[in-house]
C-alpha cells in the first residue's frame, strides 16, 4: 500500500499523518464536520484527503513557483533590474507566491551566478545605464559637505580643492562660517560690525538675510559676543522638557507628566 512509505524523505510527514488520521476517523464513522473540528481544518480539506490520491497529496513538491520564470529572472537581473521590479514583473505574469519566497529564490540565483544586483528604485534601462556610468566617478554626499562646513570633518585635499574651485557659493559659505566663529573666539565687537556690513551686501540671499537679522537684534548679539555667560544650558533643558511632554501627549495623565518634569530636592 502507498501508506507503507510514510517515512520516506520524498513524502511530507504532516501531510501523511493528516491523510492517515482523516481516513481512520472517517472509517470509524465520524462525519466530515466532526473530523474538521478535531484536526482544526476545513471540511474541504477533509473531503480532499478522503477523495484525493495519496501520491499527489503527500509527496513533497520540491519545485518552486519561480522555476517557470527562471530564464526571465536571470535575464532581468543581469540587465540590472532590481529584485523589487523583477518581483513586480512576476506578479503581472501570474506568480502567486509571497514576496519573501521570491527574494530568497532570487538571492540564491544571485549568489550562484555572481550577479551584480541593482539596488535602484527605477528599473528603466536608460536610468540604470546612466547610474552605472556615474559609479566610475568619485562622489561626495551632501551630508559630507555639511559636516565639512559645520563640524570641520575631514575632507581630502583633492575634494576640498575641487569643491572650492567649482562651487563658489560653498566657498563663500565656508568663509562666512569661519569669520562668524572668529568673532566669538576673539570676543571682538568690531569684527561683528564688519561682518554685518559685509554680508548685508552678499549676493547669496540667505547670508544677506542672516546679516540683517543680526542687525535687527544687535543688542542681544552684542551681549552674546561680549559676555562669557550663555543660555545654552537653559535652552537645552527646555528642549528636553518639551521632548518628554510631546512623547507623553495624549497617553499619560497630568500627574505623571508633573512627576517626570518637576524637580523635588526633598524627595
Amino acid at each position: 500500500m502507498s501508506e507503507a512509505v510514510d517515512n520516506s524523505i520524498e513524502y511530507n510527514p504532516k501531510s501523511v499523518q493528516l491523510y492517515n488520521n482523516i481516513r481512520e476517523y472517517a472509517a470509524a464513522g465520524y462525519s466530515k464536520r466532526e473530523i474538521a473540528k478535531i484536526f482544526h481544518c476545513g471540511r474541504n480539506t477533509v473531503t480532499k484527503y478522503l477523495n484525493g490520491d495519496y501520491e499527489s497529496l503527500c509527496k513533497r513538491d520540491y519545485r518552486s513557483g519561480m522555476d517557470q520564470f527562471y530564464d526571465d529572472i536571470i535575464k532581468e537581473l543581469n540587465a540590472g533590474v532590481s529584485r523589487k521590479d523583477v518581483y513586480c514583473h512576476l506578479l503581472k505574469r501570474g506568480y502567486m507566491g509571497k514576496h519573501s519566497a521570491a527574494y530568497d529564490y532570487m538571492n540564491k540565483i544571485i549568489k550562484r551566478e555572481n550577479i551584480d544586483i541593482a539596488v535602484y528604485k527605477s528599473s528603466s534601462a536608460e536610468v540604470i545605464q546612466k547610474r552605472k556610468k556615474l559609479q566610475q566617478y568619485d562622489h561626495i554626499s551632501r551630508a559630507g559637505i555639511f559636516r565639512f562646513l559645520w563640524m570641520n570633518s575631514d575632507l581630502s585635499k583633492a575634494h576640498c580643492t575641487y569643491i572650492m574651485e567649482h562651487y563658489p557659493k560653498i566657498r563663500q559659505l565656508d568663509i562666512c562660517i569661519r569669520e562668524f566663529r572668529n568673532i566669538y573666539d576673539q570676543k571682538n565687537m568690531v569684527l561683528l560690525y564688519l561682518f554685518i556690513e559685509k554680508y548685508k551686501l552678499s549676493e547669496i540671499q540667505e547670508l544677506s538675510r542672516f546679516a540683517e537679522g543680526l542687525e535687527k537684534d544687535i543688542e542681544a548679539v552684542e551681549n552674546s559676543v561680549a559676555s562669557p555667560l550663555s543660555n545654552g544650558f537653559v535652552e537645552g533643558t527646555n528642549n528636553k522638557l518639551k521632548m518628554v511632554k510631546r512623547t507623553m501627549y495624549g497617553r499619560c495623565s497630568r500627574q505623571l507628566l508633573e512627576a517626570k518634569l518637576m524637580y523635588r530636592p526633598n524627595v
